[in-house]
């Protein structure tokens, strides 16, 4: 059975960057005790997930499996959150249903420790491997992900943008051609560029345009 609990939004310092989405009444109450360290957001219906992943971004899904056509539905639309689902009991149809689209599968009664070691452990796969991590201003960039954070929060760009962001990234300071970056983006619309770069400048990405040799740079 599944228990409706009022929305709420908490954030904790600690590991920071690290952003989890809740909908599971087991853990709406003591959630600050059982995830100390992580940004918290708890969600009690298919809505507030929906509004919540729509305005939000998430390194970590764990959820009900009563909630799984939703998660489904994300992650047809490209979302790669990892997700762990919660079941009441042992069932193989959830648990074939769970892996089929998340990555991990929990059974009722919840064992904290277990939960917190298997947090961890998608904790580590994402921030581990430092030299995954190009950092710029108060921006990181974990090129395994291909992911984008401002802070605490990821941010949603366009795949293209992403393209654009690693290959500045990954040469910082430096000079890209714009036939180098139309090759990444695999199109040479100068219009389209041009909005790229526009929005990554207004997300506070320092870009220069040399019109003699016709690159960008990122400083």
């Amino acid at each position: 059975m599944i228990v409706c609990f009022s929305f709420a939004t908490i954030t904790y310092g600690g590991e920071g960057m690290y952003s989890i989405l809740i909908c599971e009444d087991s853990l709406a109450y003591n959630y600050s005790l059982v995830f100390p360290t992580y940004n918290i957001t708890i969600a009690n219906s298919v809505e507030d997930i929906l509004n919540l992943t729509y305005e939000n971004s998430y390194n970590l899904y764990i959820i009900n499996v009563y909630f799984f056509n939703t998660i489904k539905e994300l992650k047809d639309a490209e979302d790669k959150t990892p997700t762990i689902f919660i079941d009441e009991y042992y069932n193989i149809f959830n648990l074939k249903k769970s892996f089929s689209i998340g990555d991990d599968y929990i059974v009722k009664p919840l064992l904290i420790e277990e939960l917190q070691i298997r947090v961890e452990y998608y904790y580590k796969k994402l921030f581990q491997n430092e030299s995954n991590i190009l950092k710029y201003k108060n921006f990181f960039y974990h090129s395994s992900s291909k992911q984008l954070y401002l802070k605490n929060n990821k941010v949603k760009i366009s795949p293209n943008e992403i393209k654009i962001v690693e290959l500045l990234l990954t040469n910082l300071n430096r000079p890209v051609s714009k036939d180098i970056i139309y090759q990444t983006l695999e199109s040479n619309s100068d219009g389209s560029l041009r909005v790229h770069i526009s929005k990554l400048k207004k997300l506070g990405f320092s870009i220069e345009y040399n019109r003699t040799t016709l690159s960008y740079i990122l400083k």
